[in-house]
């Protein structure tokens, strides 16, 4: 499964939909029903007798005398009948569906990780090293589904520098800003509006309010541009300054 998020350099790949279930609303207690007085109990299974003043056993209903002999039955509670409410008091609501996707992820990280250039401008010496870098942070983003507040977790896992002359450096390390720097390139030609391209590919988790982290299925990839450049070289030029300086 594939899609694209359009105007935002982001795009998912793989399986996208992760599913869990959020706590429904408890019903309502019922009251226990009341014991007193013989209503709220209906006979059941044979008689018991006992003799004339004898205890009765527990659960055990008084029904009349039998000859010198007290008769009792095995009783049990018969529920009250349920008392009116309002619509939806005291009822219970199912659970609700929440659903996660790569692609609700991706919408939430449209900044991706950064990209910088070293050196700065609209030019690069062909002489130089160009370096760029990004940042490893690991992004933290809220949403809200079914009414049920979710955090995610995003972590970028590779980078990908596509230099705009047919060469490409995919890692790990995002790279640093000069004099730490670790990932440069040296262009071989002069060209105009050069571009730096970085995808960036990020592994993420969702936390439901409440709850623990789940992984977020399929890829999300970020993608970010430079703005164009020049790759220029440098030249040489012969003046007379000197000798003139020189009275010469």
């Amino acid at each position: 499964m594939r899609g694209d998020i359009d105007g935002n350099g982001v795009t998912v790949t793989g399986t996208t939909e992760t599913r869990i279930q959020s706590p429904g609303r408890p019903a309502a207690a019922v009251p226990p029903a009341d014991a007193g007085g013989d209503a709220p109990y209906a006979a059941t299974g044979g008689g018991t007798d006992t003799g004339a003043g004898g205890a009765s056993a527990p659960g055990a209903c008084y029904i009349g005398k039998t000859g010198i002999k007290d008769k009792y039955v095995l009783c049990t509670p018969t529920p009250a009948p349920a008392t009116p409410q309002e619509e939806g008091e005291g009822e219970g609501s199912p659970p609700t569906t929440i659903t996660i996707t790569a692609t609700d992820t991706a919408a939430l990280l449209v900044n991706g990780s950064g990209l910088h250039r070293q050196p700065p401008g609209p030019q690069a010496l062909i002489t130089l090293d160009v370096i760029a870098y990004t940042s490893p942070d690991t992004r933290t983003l809220t949403t809200t589904v079914a009414n049920t507040p979710v955090t995610i977790t995003a972590t970028p896992t590779t980078y990908t520098f596509d230099w705009g002359d047919g060469t490409t450096t995919t890692t790990t390390d995002p790279g640093a800003p000069w004099p730490h720097h670790t990932i440069t390139h040296r262009y071989q030609h002069t060209a105009t509006a050069t571009t730096i391209t970085l995808t960036t590919t990020w592994t993420a988790t969702y936390t439901p309010h409440n709850s623990t982290p789940r992984p977020v299925q399929g890829t999300i990839t970020t993608t970010e541009t430079t703005p164009p450049f020049d790759i220029v070289r440098t030249t040489t030029q012969l003046t007379d300054d000197a000798e003139e300086a020189q009275g010469h």
